[in-house]
């Protein structure tokens, strides 16, 4: 089991020559994060936080207790996962995670993915009170672009041959997507073959080294969801 540090617990030293994460196991934002760390190959560590109990040292990092947090090497503190990407991206530029011909779709792209990450945290939380088919069948919608940009640009990932910053932004939620039919303990049902360029971006994701060693579960996450009493388990930098 990880620990996650709770109240009463000691603030760790901080390792020389490492970047240090504050994230929690099972949060999709922190899980960002990660991933680009290691895609980029920078030498990290990894705080988990109890985010029901939070540390009281953490206020000192995060004013507002929420994760992801990243603390580089010269003390810089920066919050909020898509901050902290384009901050990892700028600074540590190699690889890169940016296609420079398609900067302005890929934002566009992005925005339009936090349509997506609203209806699944308002599935998750209780607070979307549909069907979850219904649910499902408007995330699909939004996807329908998604699709047609992959099949334009006729590239295996987001970026081109390799994954970049949209494939990053997607992938936690992607991943932990059959967590749905877990929490509401209901079946659905996913046209997957009106997203065949989606559904091989997800299979080459699942093959990426990066992905693997930092996959969560959809069981183990729907686990903590259902026996979290509320929503502060995942205090989300974006909510």
């Amino acid at each position: 089991m990880t620990l996650h540090l709770g109240v009463g617990s000691e603030q760790p030293p901080k390792v020389d020559g490492k970047i240090r994460l504050y994230s929690m196991k099972f949060c999709p934002f922190a899980h960002k994060v990660r991933l680009v760390l290691a895609l980029k190959d920078l030498p990290h560590e990894i705080v988990n936080i109890n985010l029901k109990n939070k540390p009281e040292w953490y206020s000192k990092i995060h004013p507002e207790g929420k994760v992801p947090a990243l603390v580089d090497l010269n003390d810089e503190v920066v919050v909020d996962s898509s901050v902290i990407i384009n901050y990892l991206e700028d600074k540590y530029p190699e690889p890169s995670l940016r296609n420079k011909d398609t900067l302005s779709k890929d934002l566009e792209l992005i925005e339009s993915f936090g349509k997506i990450v609203k209806i699944f945290s308002s599935c998750i939380h209780s607070k979307d009170k549909r069907p979850l088919q219904e649910a499902v069948d408007e995330i699909s919608i939004h996807l329908i672009g998604f699709e047609q940009e992959l099949k334009k640009r006729q590239t295996t990932f987001f970026k081109g041959d390799t994954p970049g910053i949209v494939d990053i932004e997607m992938w936690p939620f992607v991943e932990r997507s059959k967590a749905l039919a877990v929490i509401y303990n209901e079946t659905f049902k996913f046209e997957k073959e009106k997203f065949p360029n989606l559904m091989k971006w997800i299979a080459e994701m699942k093959k990426q080294k990066f992905v693997t060693e930092n996959s969560c579960s959809y069981e183990a996450f729907a686990k903590v969801v259902m026996n979290s009493s509320n929503s502060e388990t995942f205090s989300y930098d974006d909510y």
